[in-house]
């Protein structure tokens, strides 16, 4: 009888593998066919081990849909949780326009198409409005000024519960503009409520760069605080710039009011956006290489 030690019997109780080819010791790793196991495991333990993983999975994507369906029954749907110089984007908000940038060939007219469409789309929403409906330049009817003297649209950012601290007629600012200054003395003290915006080329290009602002200077006080409600539309100032061709220019715009910071840094600048513009004309190339000869 054999003996025992520690409640195990001392001879084998499984003789070891015999020596076999490496192929085929290789192939039994994948599957041993005497031993019915696939990867070292029979079908019952490879079912325990499914088992196990699924209903932890199951349980770790409950935990985690419990922990979300918290967090988003504390959120407001319409106001963030933080919200001006509190937020990341802080309380100073951003200019922007659209087109971002205006580059076509004046004899290739489906250069300027593309812009038509685009700037299109983008008034859609407004065509419902009085104010908008009023407008007789910069609009669908004169092709939004393309090509010879097209049309950007201004606008300031959305900030949730920003509200503009306007700039009164006594307290403009010294590096304004005095064709701005001169237009916001001329007006009523109501009608200095808005957020002024003024252009220029950044080469100071006055004699050859045409500004004009055929909707005003301002965006109206009226449409502030956004407080990200149904059918809110941010106001626009209309830019209409007729540049030198042939001549890449960059025009700036910027808003003002005393509570919007312009330029802060290099790393962070703000205030204002830039409108790159390169109208080509060959007719204009033409006319001066014929006139030079």
């Amino acid at each position: 009888m054999a003996s025992k030690s520690n409640g195990l019997e001392t001879s084998w109780a499984r003789a070891p593998p015999p020596n076999r080819p490496f192929c085929e010791r290789a192939l039994r790793a994948i599957y041993d066919p005497e031993e019915k196991t696939f990867l070292g495991r029979t079908p019952k333990r490879w079912g325990i081990v499914l088992a196990f993983y699924a209903v932890f999975y199951a349980v770790l994507a409950l935990m985690f849909a419990i922990c979300m369906a918290g967090l988003f029954s504390v959120l407001d749907d319409r106001k963030p949780t933080f919200i001006l110089g509190s937020s990341l984007i802080g309380a100073n908000p951003g200019v922007a326009s659209r087109p971002r940038g205006i580059a076509f060939d004046t004899q290739n007219s489906s250069n300027f198409d593309d812009y038509m469409n685009e700037l299109q789309e983008f008034l859609k929403p407004y065509e419902n409005e009085t104010w908008f409906s009023s407008k007789k330049k910069c609009t669908k009817e004169d092709n939004y000024g393309f090509p010879e003297s097209p049309c950007a649209f201004v606008k300031l950012n959305k900030i949730y519960s920003w509200k503009p601290d306007f700039i009164g007629a006594t307290e403009l600012p010294a590096d304004m503009s005095e064709d701005l200054q001169e237009y916001i003395k001329g007006l009523s003290e109501s009608e200095r409520q808005q957020v002024w915006v003024s252009c220029w080329d950044e080469k100071n290009n006055s004699t050859t760069t045409q500004i004009e602002y055929p909707w005003g200077r301002g965006l109206a006080g009226r449409f502030y605080p956004f407080l990200n409600q149904d059918g809110y539309i941010s106001p626009l100032v209309a830019v209409r710039i007729t540049p030198p061709t042939n001549t890449l220019i960059a025009v700036r715009c910027r808003a003002w009011a005393k509570n919007i910071v312009y330029n802060k840094s290099l790393k962070e600048p703000s205030g204002y956006v830039r409108i790159p513009i390169m109208i080509t004309d060959h007719a204009a190339v033409n006319i001066t290489v014929s006139a030079t000869s």
